[in-house]
């Protein structure tokens, strides 16, 4: 009787959909349950919840790395494709699913290929990056905020006995600055006094004034947020980092400035992107890249620009030192790596909001061959060494 993977995903597949099973793979079900006890309490667990723990990042990898793990079984090709992207998916959950079954269980399976990673990272899983951040006013005074913050209402952030108004618009460049910081972990929006609205990322600073002037905007970025600037024709809107100003009147845009490079995608307008000697003008779906005194247009993939803004997890043939990054901000972690762990190697995949640390890495190690060992905040990244 036929039990070998590929069948057994379309039956699952079928299971999936609530569609009735012929006896013949009713008795194949059987068969392989009752093969190896994990077999079956890997299906248990994937009916329990109907596949969506997994299924809704799996079917988010990129098809290059998913189809490339799925070509190494030697699968026929002559299945209608709809078919076999639910055998794809299915294969890939019960891999996965049995990887986090016996990380449960805290058992190993001989000769398996499913990813792998230290059981301490179920255990001490860490929560992802969370609605945050503190405010240094321009008085020196230190404010926590855990919601989002709204300067167009009326209420100032910053008591008019402590700094008057008028010290606060003495004039557009001198105007005392309050300074938003973000930490690792965490995430912000605040709607500035001309309705600007900006989500700042995590491991970054912005520092704006409780009101604008009459002749410009400006505004101080260190990392990362992405901006939807009101519209007004008399004053242009300023973002200046320590490398690169960016001017727009009215557009919606991304500003990354870790690392002493500046990358600037716009999603909606027009915007100028200038240093001491050059300036460009990109359009939507375009890029300005500064490094090292030059800046460069391209195409963008604005999705995985603003990944971030939409709280998703999202890589696509991006290197491992991008990807330790990008956790490392998310997740608030010390990341390292042995060194047999390439950096040249590249990787794609995307999960959703509120995913936990061992959510995101049990796909890197699916699409990576990867491991990891996490001891409290510091995370070590190894090449996967499968058994024999």
């Amino acid at each position: 009787m036929e039990t070998n993977p590929v069948h057994i995903a379309h039956i699952i597949a079928k299971c999936f959909k609530n569609e009735p099973l012929e006896h013949r793979e009713q008795e194949a079900l059987d068969v392989w349950m009752s093969t190896r006890p994990e077999n079956k309490a890997l299906f248990d667990e994937l009916m329990a919840n109907g596949g969506e723990l997994k299924l809704e990042w799996l079917e988010n990898l990129d098809n290059e790395a998913a189809w490339q793990r799925i070509e190494q079984k030697q699968q026929p090709k002559n299945h209608q494709a709809l078919i076999w992207r639910i055998v794809a998916v299915v294969v890939l959950v019960c891999s996965v699913s049995l990887w986090l079954y016996n990380l449960k269980t805290d058992t190993i399976i001989p000769g398996g290929d499913a990813p792998a990673v230290a059981t301490n990272v179920i255990e001490n899983d860490v929560l992802p990056a969370h609605l945050g951040a503190k405010i240094i006013l321009a008085n020196g005074q230190e404010l926590k905020v855990n919601d989002t913050l709204n300067m167009t209402v009326g209420t100032p952030i910053i008591s008019h006995d402590s700094i008057s108004h008028t010290d606060l618009l003495t004039d557009d460049r001198t105007a005392k600055l309050h300074t938003l910081i973000v930490p690792s972990a965490n995430f912000f929006k605040i709607t500035l006094s001309d309705g600007t609205a900006v989500w700042v990322n995590a491991a970054s600073e912005l520092r704006f004034p409780e009101h604008f002037g009459d002749t410009e905007r400006r505004v101080y970025l260190k990392g990362e947020a992405y901006f939807e600037v009101a519209k007004d024709t008399k004053r242009p809107f300023f973002v200046e980092t320590e490398e690169i100003d960016v001017r727009v009147l009215g557009t919606h845009f991304n500003v990354s400035a870790y690392n002493k490079r500046v990358k600037t995608s716009l999603a909606e307008g027009s915007v100028e992107v200038l240093d001491d000697n050059q300036s460009v003008v990109i359009r939507p779906g375009q890029s300005a890249e500064w490094s090292n005194g030059n800046i460069r247009v391209r195409t963008t993939d604005l999705q995985r620009d603003l990944a971030w803004k939409n709280n998703i997890f999202y890589f696509k043939h991006d290197n491992i030192v991008h990807i330790a990054n990008e956790l490392k901000r998310w997740y608030n972690l010390d990341v390292s790596f042995t060194e047999t762990v390439s950096p040249d190697k590249t990787y794609s995949g995307e999960i959703g909001p509120d995913a936990n640390l061992s959510e995101v890495l049990a796909m890197l190690a699916f699409v990576g061959d990867l491991e990891f060992t996490l001891n409290t905040n510091k995370l070590l990244i190894k090449n996967k060494h499968i058994m024999r």
